[in-house]
């Protein structure tokens, strides 16, 4: 795991920019296409914020899909879809066609099946959900995408996309559909984006390699995974 420190939330956000159009770019150069699987939650807002201002960014050949979201409507205020497409824009060069949310006016069931169906139809060729890049963040519990540490999602194998019930000790408390861990560590790169002093005992126990329990602990992608906090989540 690579780790860097920044200065405040708006150095990290510009950082994780950078870093998200660098892969942007190697993936089109190296495959024609980029496959980004956005995080949910309010850290990486900025970032997206960024990204739709930036005109060099390769949107027409970007494929925007989400690792978990909220079994609530698109225009709910808990919308993970919702949130990343607002600060987005969502730029005018990327393509309707290109966005590929998870539907969560659906039940969390109905959802996870109808979002594994689509993720298997892009990914066909490949048989695995192999984003080039996922984001994600990280929850004071230490649990990435909806995955609690009582999570089924992290055992999982074979599913891609999993139900999630509403978890209790963490707000919204609604359903939630999630990538597997699986799913998650088929990603070429993990880009994990944290932030604030509330997050800095969790990063502490993953950095000290001490909690194999934590669901962040469990990511193993099938290339690097790099760690961006700012100076408070990175404490002492």
């Amino acid at each position: 795991m690579r780790v860097e420190v920044f200065a405040d939330h708006e150095a990290l956000a510009q950082a994780a920019a950078a870093f998200i159009k660098d892969a942007a770019r190697e993936a089109v150069e190296a495959r024609g296409g980029f496959s980004l699987a956005l995080a949910g939650g309010s850290t990486p807002l900025e970032t997206y914020r960024l990204l739709g201002l930036d005109p060099g960014f390769p949107w027409g050949d970007t494929q925007l899909f989400w690792g978990d979201e909220r079994c609530v409507s698109p225009d709910h205020p808990d919308s993970n879809r919702g949130a990343a497409l607002g600060a987005l824009g969502p730029p005018e060069a990327l393509p309707q066609d290109n966005i590929h949310p998870i539907r969560g006016q659906l039940s969390a069931q109905e959802a996870a099946q109808d979002y594994a169906w689509r993720l298997k139809g892009f990914f066909v060729d490949l048989g695995r959900p192999a984003f080039d890049l996922a984001l994600l963040g990280l929850g004071p519990d230490g649990h990435v995408a909806s995955l609690f540490a009582d999570s089924p999602g992290l055992a999982e194998t074979d599913a891609w996309v999993v139900p999630v019930a509403a978890p209790v000790g963490v707000e919204p408390k609604v359903p939630r559909v999630s990538l597997s861990l699986w799913a998650i560590n088929q990603a070429r790169q993990v880009l994990l984006l944290v932030s604030g002093a509330a997050k800095a005992p969790v990063v502490a126990r993953l950095r000290s390699g001490q909690a194999p329990d934590l669901p962040a602990a469990r990511l193993r992608p099938q290339g690097e995974l790099v760690l961006y906090l700012d100076r408070d989540a990175a404490g002492d």
